[in-house]
């Protein structure tokens, strides 16, 4: 899936936001007293947009993407489920109103102060409140080692263990 440069904002300092990279952490979403967490591994290149989200242990339990203009997929064991859009689909699966387009700007820092909580609006309904620690500077670009999102009773938190720009 091809972007444009200016499809997310630029970081701070002049740093920018790299349009395709490769990822891979931890993710967790609670809402409520329910908690679900597990690792991602995200790539992010000019034909190819491919999540992988597996169990804490490391079993694979659905796999979203989407090559070049054609649907997005999603698959989860047997199933399939296929939609025009990788943000419909994405938030489908991760439960929580963001595209990814928007989480790859917060893991890259964009608009976003060290430790500094702020409001984003990302879309219909309340914004969301996002915290980025330990930002990692390597010119031109940057990535947080961990965001925290938090809209309403829900908090999404991703900590990168690798991040490197393709």
């Amino acid at each position: 899936m091809v972007r444009s440069p200016s499809s997310l904002p630029d970081g701070e300092e002049g740093q920018q936001v790299a349009q395709y990279f490769e990822l891979r952490g931890r993710i967790s979403v609670r809402v409520g007293d329910r908690i679900d967490a597990g690792q991602i591994r995200w790539t992010r290149d000019m034909q190819l947009e491919e999540m992988g989200f597996f169990s804490p242990l490391g079993t694979q339990v659905a796999q979203v993407s989407q090559a070049g203009a054609g649907p997005a997929r999603m698959r989860r064991g047997e199933e399939v489920v296929e939609a025009a859009t990788l943000n419909e689909l994405a938030s489908q699966m991760l439960g929580f109103p963001v595209g990814p387009d928007r989480i790859a700007a917060w893991v890259q820092g964009a608009g976003l102060r060290e430790g500094v909580e702020i409001e984003v609006s990302a879309g219909a309904g309340d914004p969301w409140r996002v915290l980025a620690e330990g930002i990692q500077v390597t010119a031109p670009y940057r990535h947080v080692r961990r965001v925290t999102a938090i809209r309403g009773d829900m908090v999404v938190k991703l900590i990168v263990d690798e991040w490197r720009a393709r």
